[in-house]
């Protein structure tokens, strides 16, 4: 499968005299974050507020990448090379500033060393292509293909492409209130 370099968004909403209306169609540029290896990343909409329908559709700008709050939400289409291609930045110290940039808060995830992560979110995710290995803390892997779903309640997790083409997953993340103490003695340091 051939990676996606732009995707079409459409948004509709009202205007002010309450008239549907399409508020924005446009091609998005996928973003890169040197940090991620080669992963594509397509932001398409999200905020920090619980959100008011009707509204005017209107794109929140200076998001950071995880919702900052229970309310907040995040809809993303993410593709991972397969872990043959992966690149690792020459200069670490420029690649977080370009990561940062680029996605702000992508680092915000408690993570550590081998890609192992958690997030106060509420994952739903969907894999439109490929297949993707996840492993939990525990060390038990689950092979995701496309057509597959998974729903993350906030579990330490760490992913990984292991076949010879790329993969595609939707991402809804829902902001949630993060209890750590729920890990014991497997937290995170951070």
């Amino acid at each position: 499968m051939e990676r996606v370099q732009n995707i079409r968004r459409v948004i509709t909403g009202i205007d002010e005299n309450g008239r549907s209306v399409f508020v924005a169609d446009e091609i998005l540029e996928a973003k890169v974050p040197p940090t991620l290896g080669g992963n594509q990343i397509f932001d398409l909409f999200g905020s920090d507020a619980v959100p008011i329908v009707p509204n005017d559709g209107t794109v929140e700008q200076g998001l950071r990448f995880f919702p900052t709050l229970p309310e907040g939400y995040r809809f993303i289409i993410f593709t991972y090379p397969p872990e043959s291609e992966i690149t690792v930045p020459e200069d670490p110290a420029a690649a977080w500033a370009e990561t940062e940039r680029l996605t702000p808060g992508m680092g915000d995830a408690v993570s550590d060393s081998g890609g192992m992560h958690y997030t106060a979110t509420i994952d739903l995710e969907y894999v439109i292509a490929g297949e993707f290995t996840l492993t939990l803390d525990d060390g038990v892997s689950k092979v995701l293909k496309a057509g597959d779903s998974l729903i993350q309640c906030g579990a330490k997790h760490a992913w990984a492409n292991k076949s010879d083409s790329p993969a595609t997953l939707l991402l809804v993340f829902v902001g949630a209130k993060q209890d750590e103490s729920r890990f014991g003695t497997y937290a995170l340091d951070h």
